[in-house]
């Protein structure tokens, strides 16, 4: 999990057993994925960089998720 803590800066502020600094993360990801998501939707409808739009939107969303993943996995460390 070491490997994966510069890439999720924002886990760093999770402290072990304390509730609100998890659930302050997991509204933080789930806000930026929320406005990433109805802009990428947006420019998700150009016809030639639609596809492109679509794929980053996807691999945002997963990075979201992960970040909610490890959050909640440092919160129960």
């Amino acid at each position: 999990m070491e490997k994966l803590e510069p890439y999720f800066p924002l886990n760093k502020s999770v402290k072990s057993g304390e509730v609100q600094s998890l659930i302050v993360a997991i509204v933080i990801y789930v806000v930026i994925a929320a406005v990433l998501g109805v802009l990428l939707g947006f420019l998700s409808g150009i016809p030639v960089l639609g596809i492109i739009f679509s794929i980053v939107s996807t691999l945002v969303w997963i990075y979201e998720v992960v970040g909610i993943v490890l959050a909640i996995m440092t919160f129960t460390k």
